[in-house]
């Protein structure tokens, strides 16, 4: 599984996004519920994810470290 070294955190955060996305897009929660309900979180927390994992590439580039 070394080919998902540093890959694994992104896909979480993908996945997150997508599954909050889909409920407005599918219909099965309107746009008021999505705001009101906990897919909110999950798509901010997605992001989250991604930026955080992105950041941390970023400083193990910096230091000359694999991340």
């Amino acid at each position: 599984m070394d080919w998902l070294r540093g890959k694994k955190t992104y896909i979480v955060a993908v996945l997150m996004v997508m599954v909050s996305l889909l409920n407005v897009l599918t219909g099965e929660t309107t746009l008021g519920e999505f705001f009101n309900s906990g897919n909110v979180n999950t798509l901010l927390e997605g992001i989250g994810f991604g930026a955080l994992r992105a950041g941390v590439a970023k400083a193990g580039d910096a230091r000359g470290n694999p991340s």
